[in-house]
């Protein structure tokens, strides 16, 4: 992203994990966001008169603090000022984020403490970008689809809490702190454009970080001139002959192809996804790891047409809840780095 612009400035002291105040300022405008946890706790600033007229108060000062006292009073529900409070954040988030003169800075210090109403700031950022008029927003964080993503603090986990479709999933999967935007976008089977909106998002959720790819520097292979020294014997095809006969046997000790799997879950329609992907390598992976054990990986596929994909699923669940159950603790040979795991049914699934 080069220099990187205010927007992104603010997503990324927010996908850190950071806590404290960020001061966002742009032409007329300024906007105070205390932010911990990835949850917006407090804002202060000018609301443009929407708590005004929705509350019916003339006096400034924290919005939340605001929306309570009018709760409080009896003039709003709770879920009318919820609504009010977020709709007048999106408006100046929206403003701040497309403003080509927009600067951030940051306070560590906690001004406010959480007390009931937070905002949750990678699903309202995530609603801006994919919603009506989201175009010019996420320009202003992938501008350049030639820019590695790579994954910041609790990447899976915190995709998996959007609620995001399959196909979201399948192409948030994708990001491997290798691949460039272009490169997860131009193959995707659900569009170049919609890929690049949804990597965006993520973007601007505080999810992943844009940065410029570091060209490789070629290592100088060639060697000095040897005089007077006998040619040594070629030990290479010995030392791979052993090479291959200890994987092997690392292999079947690992696999322990002699015992047979117990089956994970009891039997039943309910399984969680565990891995996925939609092009040929990544197929090749999943099989690979079906092969591991047959009785509680498969694979199997979801979406049709062009945007058909397939996902590995472990696991025969009885119900839903049960299968939830275990996303916390789940093996660490079953789990997929970068992949967020989450339940599915799959019909006449049961052993």
């Amino acid at each position: 992203m080069g220099r990187t612009s205010a927007a992104g400035q603010l997503a990324l002291w927010v996908g850190r994990k950071s806590k404290g105040s960020a001061h966002l300022r742009w032409g007329q405008g300024e906007l105070v966001l205390v932010v911990t946890g990835l949850q917006i706790v407090a804002v202060e600033g000018d609301d443009n008169e929407r708590l005004a007229a929705a509350f019916g108060l003339t006096s400034g000062g924290e919005w939340f603090t605001e929306a309570a006292s009018a709760v409080n009073s009896g003039q709003v529900s709770q879920a009318e000022a919820n609504a009010v409070v977020k709709r007048a954040v999106a408006e100046k988030l929206r403003e701040f984020f497309t403003a080509p003169d927009a600067e951030v800075s940051f306070e560590t210090a906690l001004r406010y403490e959480p007390h009931g109403l937070t905002i949750s700031y990678p699903h309202l950022v995530m609603e801006l970008v994919l919603g009506q008029g989201g175009e010019q927003i996420a320009s202003a964080f992938l501008a350049n689809p030639a820019l590695i993503l790579r994954r910041l603090p609790d990447f899976p986990k915190r995709v998996g809490a959007l609620g995001l479709t399959d196909e979201g999933m399948a192409i948030l999967a994708k990001v491997n702190d290798q691949r460039t935007a272009q490169e997860i976008a131009d193959p995707s089977p659900h569009g170049r454009e919609v890929a690049l909106r949804l990597l965006a998002a993520a973007t601007a959720a505080g999810l992943v970080e844009a940065v410029v790819r570091i060209a490789e520097i070629p290592l100088n292979t060639a060697q000095a001139p040897r005089f007077g020294v006998a040619p040594r014997r070629r030990l290479w095809p010995w030392v791979l002959l052993v090479l291959v006969l200890v994987g092997a046997i690392v292999a079947v000790v690992v696999i322990r192809p002699w015992e047979s799997a117990p089956l994970v879950g009891g039997g039943g329609p309910w399984a969680v996804a565990v891995d996925g992907g939609c092009q040929p390598a990544e197929m090749e992976r999943l099989y690979r790891r079906q092969e591991q054990d047959k009785l509680n990986f498969r694979v199997v596929p979801f979406g049709r047409g062009e945007s058909q994909c397939y996902r590995l699923i472990w696991g025969h669940f009885p119900s839903k809840e049960t299968a939830e159950d275990v996303i916390s603790h789940l093996p660490p040979t079953v789990t997929s780095r970068g992949f967020p795991p989450h339940v599915v049914r799959v019909e006449g699934s049961t052993p």
